[in-house]
């Protein structure tokens, strides 16, 4: 019996949401998930089950069927304790230390000033509402990993044992509350990396040039919405500048938030004789340039040019090599970004692309180190796609002397035929709320890939409530699509 159904939504969204607040309270960045782990550890032991916590922070935690349920097939219900932690431009945040902020305005919740982690913490909040308040129901499983956002490390070192005796699996990080995913594209991490070479440059200006007002957004869902990439801008400025003969001298170079976020503001500061007038002009020319391609979505894009100074009580900076500073041109200008090739099976659906992350300078005081990093993300259904994309790498990063540091490549979830659980899922969802369900396989990348690796058996779909602008201080989740997952979730695991 789905004691569930019968619940008020409303008191099912503050129920939900109650776990949520207790999330957001504990500092959770990618990389950083050992106080979480241990609030999980203890929330799970708190509603009687078998917990473990593995040796890189995952929670594993096993609930026992009710007595009217022995015979039914395991269940995993599977989300992610990571998050992207960015905040708004001029807002004081450390995610290290600081809590997520929330703030509910009507049928919104969102964060004051920073990204609000929905993604993936109600995948985590329905699943412990769920099993605290599920009267009947058979063997469950709570799966919650350690940095999906980053690498999918959590995922991947996952025990093969916690996936190869379940039968269903159900991923709670997806963002359309009606649409269930049935399939994932697979992604590589490539990172580029360069000693920094000082010299000091004997120009007098110094400048800072800033590319912004970008949508941005996540490679994987908005690579096809046709808007611009703050860092690819930012480096064909440059590039016209040396085409036009403007001199300058590269200080530093920083743009994007992680690898697989579109950047959408970057920035140069760097010496140069032709004064804040000329600059400020080729920099106008460069914009409308990007306009031509870009202004039908991209009508917001900034590109200025103002004075900048050395922090207060260091030297005049020193600059990059001025070979170095045009091997980092010419490598941002020739890394492919966006979309390559579409799908020939799904119309409509992005098969292959790539996404030009991150760009920073780098200098660790205690080593005395400095470098030019980039961080390069290809995405895929295909891995000989992906592969591709490796190939090429090494044949930029050997042109311009760069180091070349490729990951693992993450496999693709290709959707199942005969899936009884995307048969339950779509039948519960149109009873429950009277249209049909639509379904599809996703660009973006999902741990389900991660876990058919280790159980090829394994029936699994994804769903998640509906959450937008994910991966920045934008990010709001719509409180009326809560209460219709968790009650999907509750009946199909009654019919299992």
């Amino acid at each position: 019996m789905n004691n569930i159904v019968n619940i008020n939504e409303t008191e099912i969204v503050d129920g939900v949401l109650a776990e949520f607040s207790q999330l957001a309270k504990i500092p959770r960045p990618s990389g950083h998930e050992k106080a979480v782990s241990d609030y999980l550890y203890k929330l799970f032991l708190g509603l009687g089950c078998h917990v473990v916590q593995d040796g890189v922070n995952n929670i594993i935690a096993d609930m026992e069927a009710t007595e009217d349920c022995q015979e039914r097939p395991l269940t995993i219900l599977q989300a992610h304790m990571d998050m992207v932690c960015v905040a708004a431009e001029g807002v004081a945040f450390n995610p290290l230390t600081d809590e997520i902020r929330l703030v509910r305005e009507s049928n919104l919740l969102h964060a004051d000033g920073t990204s609000l982690g929905a993604d993936d913490g109600m995948g985590i909040a329905i699943i412990v509402y769920i099993m605290k308040n599920l009267e009947s129901h058979g063997p469950l499983r709570a799966v919650i990993t350690v940095d999906e956002e980053c690498g999918m490390t959590g995922a991947e070192k996952l025990a093969p044992e916690v996936l190869t005796d379940a039968a269903y699996l159900i991923n709670c990080d997806s963002e359309d509350w009606d649409l269930l995913t049935v399939g994932s594209a697979g992604s590589g991490d490539i990172t580029f990396r360069q000693g920094f070479c000082p010299m000091r440059s004997n120009m007098p200006g110094l400048y800072r040039l800033k590319v912004s007002g970008l949508r941005g957004g996540h490679s994987g869902e908005e690579i096809n919405c046709g808007g611009g990439n703050a860092i690819k801008a930012l480096a064909a400025c440059l590039n016209e500048w040396r085409q036009k003969g403007l001199a300058f001298d590269l200080v530093s170079l920083n743009g994007g938030r992680a690898r697989n976020v579109i950047p959408g503001t970057a920035e140069a500061v760097l010496y140069s004789d032709a004064g804040l007038e000329a600059l400020s002009a080729a920099a106008a020319e460069s914009r409308q340039e990007f306009l031509a391609v870009y202004g039908g979505i991209e009508a917001g894009a900034v590109f200025a040019v103002e004075p900048a100074e050395a922090a207060a009580g260091e030297q005049r900076p020193q600059a990059m090599d001025r070979h170095q500073k045009d091997n980092l041109i010419d490598l941002l200008v020739c890394l492919p970004h966006g979309v390559s090739a579409m799908s020939q099976l799904c119309p409509g659906l992005v098969q292959t692309s790539a996404n030009l992350g991150v760009v920073r300078t780098v200098f660790e005081a205690g080593r005395g180190e400095k470098y030019i990093e980039v961080q390069y993300m290809p995405r895929s259904a295909a891995e000989g796609s992906i592969q591709e994309y490796y190939r090429r790498a090494e044949i930029l990063a050997r042109l311009t002397d760069f180091e070349l540091h490729t990951g693992r490549i993450s496999p693709s979830w290709g959707e199942r035929r005969d899936s009884r659980l995307v048969r339950l899922m779509l039948e519960v969802f149109a009873e429950q709320n009277g249209k049909p369900m639509r379904m599809a396989t996703i660009h973006a990348g999902l741990e389900c890939s991660w876990h058919l690796q280790k159980n090829p058996q394994l029936d699994i779909v994804s769903i998640g409530t509906n959450n937008n602008d994910i991966h920045s201080p934008q990010e709001t989740l719509e409180l009326d699509t809560v209460a219709p997952q968790v009650k999907l979730i509750a009946e199909v695991l009654c019919r299992i």
